[in-house]
């Protein structure tokens, strides 16, 4: 099953992207219920090794994580499959996901985590209207003006792949933050 675990956007800061990704003019924007910022994408995986996973993701404990949005930024490459809004704040608890990952029996290969929240998906043979576009999306949106949000649950999502797009859905949800926090 291809799956990823993730931070879940809360409703009063998904709400807000999701407007600004239909606002961006560039791609196919996010579905608001789409929203969320991965830790660990583990792509094909058998049953029995994300019920391993699930085990070990029970077992985090730590602070609620406070993320603070930076700004947007074409993602993918020379040629950018994604908008993404830049996020900091989720780097300690994303070492923390990719051990539980690992602990489990999952080896994923070491990349340097970025975090982001993608808002929309780019067309993958860009013309120049697109890249048009993208400039203008970048220029007019390139600082996003949100408050932090502090967060303290993260999910199991199974993706699943389709014409228009992934559809994703909540396996398991696991608030990670210490008592008292």
């Amino acid at each position: 099953m291809r799956s990823f675990i993730a931070l879940p956007l809360p409703d009063h800061v998904a709400g807000p992207l999701s407007d600004l990704g239909t606002r961006l003019r560039v791609g196919r924007a996010v579905d608001e219920g789409n929203l969320h910022l991965t830790l660990a994408f583990l792509d094909d995986q058998p049953m029995d090794a994300l019920e391993d996973v699930h085990g070990e993701l029970e077992l985090i404990r730590a602070p609620e994580v406070t993320l603070s949005f930076l700004g947007l930024e074409p993602l993918g490459g020379k040629t950018p499959s994604v908008l993404a809004l830049r996020v900091e704040g989720a780097e300690a608890l994303q070492v923390q996901v990719m051990r539980a990952v690992r602990r489990a029996g999952i080896q994923l290969p070491h990349r340097k985590f970025r975090g982001h929240v993608t808002l929309a998906r780019l067309n993958r043979r860009p013309g120049p209207a697109d890249q048009a576009a993208l400039g203008k999306a970048l220029l007019g949106f390139g600082y996003v003006d949100l408050p932090p949000v502090a967060v303290d649950t993260l999910a199991l999502y199974r993706s699943d792949l389709f014409p228009d797009g992934p559809r994703y859905e909540v396996l398991a949800d696991y608030r990670f933050a210490l008592e008292g926090n």
